[in-house]
């Protein structure tokens, strides 16, 4: 009888027939170095006859969803069915090295209090410059990925983090089953922030490991600044802020956010001719009552970066672009 898998890499995919065979060959290859401890899943999510086809060529066990349920419900179905100690969750858009997934175990098995661990994710299009060093949340609650746009470099070490992309990152299972997993309700956006929020709050760490090397398309399903990601994200952010932000801090800083959204939402409307971030805001604040009850119980202040605002998501807009 072969041994429970350690690790089990969870691949989501909706309709990025263009990316998603790489993504499943260059996982099944960073697993085959840990042997029979890897196991590879795929959550197909109202997926195109392509696509089906790519998945088809792969050794991976295959789910599907009977309609399109977004990032978080899909990634949840294969952690549903993971066997594994660690489940890899990764876009159909990254590409693993060979030693990524290896690294990060390492890394993650080092200390029983890392929930999380966070790979280097660069660009696949301009591999000199990192995507995400794991997440930061500021005072705002506004989720930023770390170092986006920053020069690659060997000089970095491993260091606690806020939490990691779900683009790639490797999660405990205990850590999942404590917290309970994604919020299935955010469909895709900022659900990675609010898990990691989660988390915090109830004691465990996430580690940035340099030496995992990942390589992200980026937003290669809804584009980067379509409409629909725009209304995501807006919804999404005013909902983690409802659920894990605490009394006190809303009442800090509660002035300064409510600022940066108008300058945000005026901004985009000016600079990409959308409401979609209104009207994404809009809709968190109407449910705003829910989502606070929702996270009523567990709720206590962590520790946020006190950088960010309009500087910040300006500089972040410049390193998207840029790639």
């Amino acid at each position: 009888m072969s041994p429970d898998p350690v690790v089990s890499a969870v691949v989501v995919t909706h309709r990025s027939a263009g990316t998603v065979g790489r993504c499943l060959e260059a996982a099944d290859a960073a697993l085959a170095g840990l042997g029979a401890l890897g196991e590879l899943l795929v959550v197909l999510d109202a997926p195109s006859a392509e696509v089906r086809a790519q998945v088809a060529a792969s050794p991976a066990r295959v789910f599907e969803t009977p309609h399109n349920v977004g990032f978080a419900a899909a990634a949840m179905v294969g952690v549903e069915a993971a066997r594994g100690e660690w489940v890899l969750l990764l876009n159909d858009d990254v590409l693993l090295e060979p030693e990524a997934v290896a690294r990060m175990l390492k890394t993650g098995s080092s200390a029983r209090d890392i929930g999380a661990v966070a790979p280097q994710i660069r660009f696949e299009r301009a591999r000199n410059l990192i995507n995400s060093a794991g997440l930061a949340v500021d005072a705002l609650g506004v989720a930023s990925e770390r170092l986006v746009g920053a020069a690659v470099t060997t000089a970095d070490e491993p260091q606690d983090v806020f939490g990691a992309s779900g683009a790639a990152a490797l999660y405990r299972v205990q850590m999942l089953r404590d917290v309970g997993g994604f919020d299935e309700r955010f469909f895709a956006y900022y659900e990675d922030a609010d898990l990691a929020w989660r988390a915090r709050m109830r004691g465990w760490r996430c580690v940035y490991e340099p030496t995992a090397i990942v390589y992200h398309v980026h937003s290669a399903t809804l584009g980067h600044e379509s409409p629909r990601k725009h209304y995501l994200v807006g919804r999404n952010r005013v909902r983690t802020l409802a659920k894990n932000a605490t009394g006190a801090h809303l009442l800090r800083f509660g002035p300064a956010i409510v600022a940066y959204e108008l300058a945000y939402v005026a901004f985009v409307a000016f600079a990409s001719q959308t409401l979609a971030p209104l009207r994404g805001r809009l809709r968190g604040l109407a449910e705003w009552r829910t989502f606070r009850r929702v996270g009523a119980a567990g709720r206590r202040a962590v520790d946020l970066d006190e950088r960010g605002g309009i500087r910040h998501a300006l500089a972040r807009r410049r390193a998207y672009r840029a790639k």
